[in-house]
């Protein structure tokens, strides 16, 4: 249907005699449906424009078949000779004219080039049917089929992307629009009917609506302005001007019309970039300001991340300058060296570094500046502002200025003062774990070698078992205190337990004393001794006997007694074995003092007397030293 009314339309168009049509709009009709469509499709538009061509032919033009079919060839070769190259460069089909190159590209190739195939086909076949001479049908036919593509193409390429996008112009717009429309039909009114002594000022109306509408403004306007010139023409049959006259100005319409309306796309088509580019311009401003805006926060927000991390760090921050000054200090570096962080700035790193530690920030600070490193770690001491030291594990990281010097130091510092005490505790339990195994193992070697000589085997087994309990009781004790004094009353417990029910038949009594390792097992030995013996001979032998185990202290002197009460009657032994070496001389050698034993018939008693400063903790005691 489209087709028919273009090609009705050029039919209305004729006013030059012995010319059957001298504007060809169905051409530009089927080159728009080609260049919007894919490439499979164009089979089917090409059918319809044959079959369109000859209905056109049988109901205006009556032409005989042959004739018709050559016109046919003519135009579908003129079609083609424009889509196909125009399909390659605008790389598949075109929805809309966008930019300033398709639309020289349509010009060039669609309106100037192709309508020349057309022409020299369709003005052959008037030579051969004898119609025309080639001269003279030529430059009309190819102005015709021109003036058409150039009308037709753009309107219906504007009225499908209309369709598509369903369109509404506002009310102000469709003002604007029939302002110019009326504008265009009273100018080209009145230049036609004076003869268009002023034709240039034509094409004014087309630039405004191409200004104003792009290509929608530029296809209303010179569809209007072929419309009008269609009408003027009209009366060219009527005029008393020769065949001539009204060809030439026929012609001279056409070509203004052909100029008005290149002009009108070339101008949508700069307007469109330029607002295009302006929208580009204004998206991209629009991102750039979004992302100066993200990142000037996410900048902000770093500020804000890094300033509550370097108040709140659970370590000690400091940035130094390259002249080796504190530039600024955290909270938390300040309470570990005992300043306000304001009273720490301008200080230089040796202020407050231990003096026999400064070596260390001197190397440092040497691979630093000759490039040699860009960042370091140590462990060294640091000088309180009350003078104390506090042990600091330092990392540093070196920031260089464009031409590679330090420009400031970044130092993270963590308090290890407690590790370091941890270390040297553990140092020292090493050291006073070797001394008391050696200790032991010389007692275990002392009380084996005095055994085996007064000793069966059978005997040597289980008294030397029963002497290693002894001494592991006293371990016991002694690891659970972690090698720090024990408590007298404890050890006299771990030693008996296992003879009597402390508190019902053996007897405490004495103030609170702290015995050192050093008095523990020799002390610990004897009573494991005397609880011995109390078992099998004394008064723990029977039911009835008990113990009474005091000490106490006389001025510079301690005294500890062991008295046993209420068992059988007791005799002065005839030989003495280990037993009476472990109460007396070991106990006494050990403590640097004395050693009494008595037999009397009432129980055996057990005196030890020594200086008090045998119970006194010296370095091979105390692991905190």
């Amino acid at each position: 249907m489209g087709y028919l009314l273009a090609a009705a339309f050029g039919r209305w168009m004729m006013v030059i005699p012995d010319i059957p049509i001298t504007i060809w709009p169905p051409n530009g009709v089927i080159l728009a449906m080609l260049l919007t469509r894919p490439y499979h499709t164009w089979v089917w538009w090409i059918t319809v424009a044959v079959a369109g061509e000859l209905t056109a032919n049988l109901i205006w033009f009556q032409n005989p078949l042959h004739w018709a079919l050559g016109y046919v060839v003519a135009n579908v070769a003129s079609i083609l000779t424009a889509a196909m190259p125009l399909a390659f460069l605008f790389r598949g089909p075109l929805r809309r004219f966008e930019q300033l190159p398709q639309v020289l590209a349509f010009l060039v190739i669609g309106v100037l080039a192709a309508p020349m195939i057309s022409a020299t086909l369709g003005s052959a076949i008037d030579v051969l049917v004898g119609k025309n001479p080639f001269l003279k049908t030529w430059p009309v036919w190819w102005l015709g089929d021109a003036t058409g593509i150039l009308i037709a193409a753009p309107l219906v390429m504007t009225a499908i992307n209309a369709w598509q996008e369903t369109a509404r112009p506002r009310l102000v717009d469709v003002v604007e629009g029939g302002v110019i429309a009326l504008v265009l039909l009273g100018l080209t009114a009145w230049e036609l009917s004076s003869g268009a002594a002023f034709a240039f000022l034509l094409p004014l109306p087309v630039l405004w609506a191409a200004l104003r509408f792009e290509f929608r403004g530029v296809c209303l306007a010179v569809l209007g302005f072929a419309l009008a010139i269609g009408a003027h023409a009209q009366t060219f049959q009527v005029a008393e001007v020769s065949e001539a006259v009204a060809a030439l100005m026929h012609t001279r319409m056409q070509t203004l019309l052909l100029v008005a309306a290149s002009t009108g796309l070339i101008v949508a088509a700069i307007i469109r970039q330029q607002r295009r580019a302006t929208s580009d311009l204004a998206r991209a401003n629009s991102d750039l300001e979004a992302r100066v805006l993200e990142r000037t926060l996410a900048i902000a927000a770093a500020e804000r991340r890094f300033k509550a991390t370097f108040e709140n760090a659970g370590v000690g921050i400091t940035i130094f300058g390259g002249d080796g000054r504190l530039m600024e200090a955290n909270d938390m570096l300040a309470r570990m060296l005992g300043y306000d962080p304001e009273e720490m700035e301008g200080r230089s790193i040796n202020d407050i570094t231990h003096p026999e530690d400064r070596y260390l920030v001197d190397e440092a600070w040497n691979r630093l500046e000759t490039g040699a490193a860009d960042e370091y770690d140590l462990e060294k001491r640091y000088i309180r502002k009350d003078g104390s030291v506090v042990w600091g594990h330092t990392t540093v990281s070196c920031v260089r200025d464009t031409d590679g010097k330090i420009d400031y130091l970044i130092k993270i510092i963590q308090d290890i003062t407690l590790r370091k005490q941890s270390e040297e505790a553990r140092r020292i339990l090493a050291r006073e774990v070797h001394h008391r195994s050696k200790n032991l193992l010389t007692i275990v070697q002392i009380i084996a070698r005095q055994m085996a000589v007064r000793s069966s085997p059978q005997e040597f087994v289980k008294s030397f078992g029963d002497r290693l309990q002894a001494l592991a009781a006293n371990q016991d004790l002694l690891i659970k205190s972690a090698w720090q004094p024990a408590d007298l009353a404890d050890l006299v417990k771990s030693q008996v337990h296992h003879f009597g029910e402390v508190g019902n038949r053996v007897l405490l009594t004495g103030p609170r004393v702290s015995v050192p390792p050093s008095a523990a097992q020799p002390i610990g030995m004897a009573l494991h001794e005397l609880a011995t013996n109390a078992t099998k001979y004394g008064a723990l032998s029977n039911d009835a006997g008990l113990v009474e185990i005091s000490w106490g202290f006389d001025e510079d002197t301690f005294r500890m007694s062991w008295r046993e009460k209420g068992g059988p009657a007791v005799t002065q032994p005839e030989s003495f074995g280990f037993g009476t070496t472990v109460l007396d001389r070991m106990a006494a050698s050990s403590l640097s003092g004395e050693v009494s034993i008595e037999y009397p018939p009432t129980g055996v008693t057990w005196h030890l007397t020594c200086p008090i400063s045998a119970l006194r903790v010296d370095d091979g005691d105390d692991a905190s030293n």
